[in-house]
């Protein structure tokens, strides 16, 4: 059965034809094939590192979670229970809102 050549073994081939570029006459024509080979070179090189990458993404676990919301606990309800509507903030007078424990307007803690 024959295998298909890895990545590795192409980059090894167009390094060893890159080798040979000297035995090339025509000036033109070396150039020519040596910016083919540095360009398929350069190819493999991407290719090699989007894999590595991609196999790295792969293998990170993620938790799994139930819900990315926190939910709030019912509670104790006590900053509604003493402020009355139309309260006024103590800082800038602006009416108060009873869910809230600051100012809507200029956050001032209540």
């Amino acid at each position: 059965m024959d295998m298909a050549p890895t990545v590795d073994e192409f980059r090894r081939y167009l390094q060893a034809r890159r080798n040979e570029l000297q035995n090339i006459v025509d000036p033109e024509e070396r150039e020519r094939l040596r910016l083919r080979i540095d360009i398929a070179l350069q190819e493999a090189l991407d290719f090699s590192a989007a894999v590595e990458i991609r196999e790295a993404l792969d293998s990170k676990k993620y938790q799994d979670v139930e819900s990315s919301a926190r939910l709030i606990e019912p509670g104790d309800n006590s900053i509604s229970n003493w402020r009355e509507s139309g309260d006024a903030c103590p800082k800038c007078e602006s009416p108060l809102e009873e869910d809230l424990d600051f100012c809507p307007s200029c956050g001032y803690k209540i």
